[in-house]
């Protein structure tokens, strides 16, 4: 191993024991002395990149990551930079849609030499044969929105197959496996192998649960085009880029139909009434709302840091100092300690009043840590998805602001559905209105967070019958 090498690797320790800020100064090092040869520097803007994310700096990492992929020279991990660059431009406020769909334009130039698998022929089969491609099917926040699809689609009409990329499994795996479909893992097969073992099932619908997360590893296998009819959606919020992608599941809170939706999308947008319908754990459904004890009013924000913009802290600031009694809780989703710290820092550099804010590492325990919470504050422009429906199942009520594009739109789907719709703002000082009026009405907020479990039990984002019927019905429209 060469010197350059042996440095590189001694960075990738250093990170995944959480030392960050150790982990800058060697990148730092290694960039200027020279010793990395012009065509592996790909190798540390790669670095940078994961060294940027630990920090939630989410511009430092979508420009480690641009570059990245520019100077790779393998096609395949340049596709994965180019996801992660995209993934990264969403945590940015600022960004106008056609800049966000112009970038996602360039992805499919990364697949000039991909050749596809020959046209599908025309199967004829009694039942829908629909797969679902996922780089794992582990317990995680897509999960909660895409179960009802993998398990209570209707028997007679559809046969269900799961694909997984990797092997990785849990409970929740288990259980999927468990409810009759049909599951493949198609770990240690190349993309076309995997291509194939798709096609070979004669799969006449094939559904993205991932697109650009996890580096973009289920596009990859979609380029080829396994099934005559592909879509995505749920586990990504934005167009693929990729011509192969025929479709993208929506609904009009995300992409209204009088608006410029389509101008954004390479897909056709398959529109159901509702985008989302969550389902709660068994964790979840143990934990009970009760009343608070304390008389100030607790905010809190259980994101990803890295969501966790300028503008975001501005609003916080404004309402905290609105409510001198009242505190903030952020709590992230990573027990990255020096993330914590430079997130505290910014924090204060934002002029929030530090004494009343307690910045948190990730937690297993962070159901019950919901007890704690009397408002959640949503983050934009890239708001919660699964954080806001489980916020409003645990019965803490959620400030959430839509944004001009559909990845920005996801509180505003969760909330139409469950009928909270009075809680989304469309501007800043909206924002912080309406945090301050749930803040002051603190018989009316008990209330509301006793009995926000029930109302959203009898909800749209609830009823998976609905769902899953309005999906069935968008599926047959797709093979029409």
């Amino acid at each position: 191993m060469v010197d350059w090498q042996a440095k590189l690797e001694a960075i990738c320790s250093l990170l995944a024991r959480g030392k960050t800020a150790a982990a800058r100064q060697a990148l730092d090092e290694v960039r200027g002395d020279g010793s990395v040869p012009a065509e592996e520097m790909w190798r540390v803007h790669e670095l940078y990149g994961a060294m940027f994310h630990d920090l939630a700096d989410a511009e430092g990492a979508a420009a480690a990551y641009s570059n990245a992929a520019q100077s790779d020279r393998f096609l395949r991990s340049q596709r994965e930079h180019f996801s992660n660059y995209l993934f990264a431009l969403h945590y940015l406020p600022g960004i106008s849609p056609e800049e966000l769909y112009q970038q996602h334009l360039v992805y499919q130039g990364l697949y000039r030499d991909t050749e596809k698998l020959p046209p599908c022929p025309e199967y004829s089969h009694n039942r829908i044969r629909i797969g679902f491609l996922s780089r794992d099917f582990r317990e995680s926040s897509s999960a909660r929105f895409y179960e009802c699809l993998l398990t209570r689609l209707d028997v007679r009409s559809f046969e269900v197959y799961a694909y997984a990329l990797a092997s990785d499994e849990d409970d929740f795996t288990r259980h999927l496996q468990a409810s009759g479909l049909t599951y493949r893992c198609l770990a240690g097969q190349n993309l076309e192998q995997m291509a194939k073992t798709i096609r070979w099932d004669e799969i006449d619908v094939l559904m993205d649960l991932s697109g650009h997360a996890d580096g973009g590893m289920t596009l990859m296998v979609m380029a080829q085009r396994p099934a005559a009819v592909q879509l995505c959606g749920i586990g990504w919020f934005d167009t693929t880029g990729l011509a192969a992608m025929d479709y993208f599941l929506t609904d009009d809170a995300m992409d209204p139909v009088d608006g410029q939706a389509e101008n954004y999308f390479q897909e056709k947008l398959l529109r159901l009434p509702h985008g989302f319908c969550f389902e709660p754990t068994a964790a979840m459904k143990r934990q009970l709302r009760k009343p608070r004890a304390g008389s100030g009013i607790t905010f809190g924000c259980f994101q990803n840091f890295m969501k966790i913009s300028r503008p975001v802290m501005d609003c916080w600031r404004e309402i905290l100092n609105n409510l001198p009694d009242s505190r903030l809780v952020v709590q992230d989703t990573t027990r990255l300690f020096e993330r914590r710290s430079v997130m505290q820092k910014r924090l204060e550099n934002a002029g929030l009043p530090m004494e009343r804010v307690e910045v948190r590492l990730g937690s297993d325990d962070y159901l019950t840590q919901y007890q704690q919470i009397d408002i959640m504050l949503d983050t934009f422009p890239y708001p919660g998805g699964a954080a806001t429906a489980t916020a409003l199942y645990l019965g803490v009520p959620v400030v959430a602001m839509g944004g001009d594009h559909h990845s920005a739109r996801l509180s505003t789907s969760i909330m139409r559905a469950a009928g909270l719709s009075e809680w989304l703002a469309d501007c800043t000082d909206s924002y912080i209105k309406l945090a301050l009026q749930l803040a002051v009405d603190k018989e009316g907020l008990l209330g509301t967070q006793l009995g926000l479990r029930e109302e959203l039990e009898r909800s749209a984002l609830m009823d998976d019958a609905a769902y899953v019927r309005d999906f069935e019905q968008a599926i047959r429209s797709c093979l029409l």
